[in-house]
């Protein structure tokens, strides 16, 4: 279960950097969907008190947010729901 998480995990990944390189703005695009994903993960983190899902801010979920934006943040939040 674990690796066909990790696999959708790069193949979105992966189709968010082409996207941005076809984008001819790869550099403020990625800035900004880093940050997007970064700031989502810590709103996520905050409001994890009044949800039932909460998530541990490590270099993974790092990671994934800032590569993946909201979309990466709410791929943690589904993952770790059905992941339990």
């Amino acid at each position: 279960m674990k690796i066909a998480v990790i696999c959708i995990l790069c193949v979105c990944a992966l189709a968010i950097l082409i996207s941005m390189l076809k984008s001819r703005h790869f550099l403020p695009v990625l800035l900004l969907t880093a940050l997007q994903g970064l700031a989502a993960l810590f709103c996520a983190d905050f409001i994890a008190d009044f949800i039932p899902v909460s998530i541990g801010i490590n270099p993974y979920t790092l990671t994934v947010s800032a590569l993946g934006g909201i979309p990466g943040v709410i791929f943690i939040l589904i993952s770790s729901i059905f992941l339990r």
